[in-house]
């Protein structure tokens, strides 16, 4: 588990704790819909980078009989569940409690109070954008890329997603601000219900980005960099007639599975054998296959749904001694 990555969400989880207990109290204080638009951003971004430390914790089980791979997707799913039920839902309250607010031309009790919050939590959630943008900008020169090429082929959610949220949560401050301080001006309540909606519709797009980036990684997304690094090196190699084919999934950022079928060049197999012995090798292969194919069908009679076998023999001084 990255210790850079873990430093990332246990500050914003700290940070947007202490400011959602002060957003709320802001709007009880002044019944502003922009500031409990705020609030419950706040709230949800808490609850999602709390939910994006428990992925992190759980994704580094070991394997074991039921997971063989490993939990490594435990990230990703737990930040899926975090986009889809907790910001959509969010999103939805926002935007109707600002509607009926509109409605009823419910004007906000606006004071001084209001904008000493939203200066508060300009400071805490400032530094919170601080240290995930300084935790990304460390990853992705450590992976030789550009800020760009990083934030759109990254395979760690949580950094982005941390990144992400605070810097939408900036944005809503100075939406919340801006709504509030028309409101004041004005005395109408629209501004502060125009911002209220904005900051909704905002935590509605980062819901959807947050759970497209994370839907993909579930659907056993290939890792396009390693299946084009094996397919260098083999084709490359004397050894090497053809690279048939390369897969691989994704199981966590630090854990790509791969999966190949490569044709040797037959001077690299009979290479210092007679003729009797290359027979006896290519008949030899040829059984292998046949053993391969067999074993192969056995399972996909019984068991269907086995669309994708891939076996690996061991020689018998390949196997473990036995006590």
């Amino acid at each position: 588990m990255s210790h850079g990555s873990t430093k990332a969400v246990l500050t914003a989880v700290a940070g947007n704790s202490l400011v959602t207990i002060a957003k709320f109290v802001g709007f009880m204080l002044s019944g502003s819909s922009a500031l409990l638009a705020e609030a419950v951003h706040s709230l949800a971004d808490t609850a999602n980078q709390a939910l994006l430390y428990l992925g992190l914790r759980r994704s580094v089980r070991k394997a074991d009989d039921e997971h063989h791979f490993g939990y490594g997707q435990e990230r990703y799913f737990w930040n899926l569940v975090s986009a889809v039920t907790i910001f959509f839902l969010g999103c939805v309250y926002t935007i109707m409690h600002a509607i009926e607010q509109l409605r009823h031309d419910h004007s906000p009790e606006i004071s001084l109070i209001p904008f000493l919050i939203i200066g508060f939590a300009f400071i805490v959630e400032g530094y919170s954008l601080i240290v995930a943008l300084v935790e990304f900008k460390r990853q992705y020169r450590e992976a030789g890329k550009t800020f760009r090429q990083y934030f759109v082929e990254t395979k760690d959610p949580t950094t982005l997603a941390v990144l992400i949220e605070d810097s939408v949560a900036v944005f809503g401050l100075l939406v919340a601000l801006a709504g509030i301080g028309l409101a004041a001006y004005t005395g109408s309540a629209v501004f502060d219900g125009i911002a209220a909606i904005v900051i909704g519709l905002l935590m509605g797009g980062l819901a959807y980005f947050l759970a497209s980036m994370n839907r993909k990684y579930l659907l056993n997304h290939s890792n396009e960099e390693v299946d084009e690094v094996a397919r260098k090196i083999w084709q490359a190699d004397g050894q090497v007639q053809h690279v048939q084919r390369v897969n691989s999934i994704v199981l966590s950022p630090e854990d790509t599975l791969l999966m190949a079928e490569v044709e040797l060049r037959e001077e690299t197999i009979f290479s210092d054998m007679t003729q009797e012995e290359i027979a006896r090798a290519i008949q030899f292969m040829h059984k292998l296959d046949d053993i391969r194919r067999s074993l192969e069908g056995d399972v996909s009679r019984i068991a269907p749904e086995t669309k994708h076998i891939f076996i690996e023999f061991t020689t018998p001084q390949d196997k473990p001694d036995k006590a």
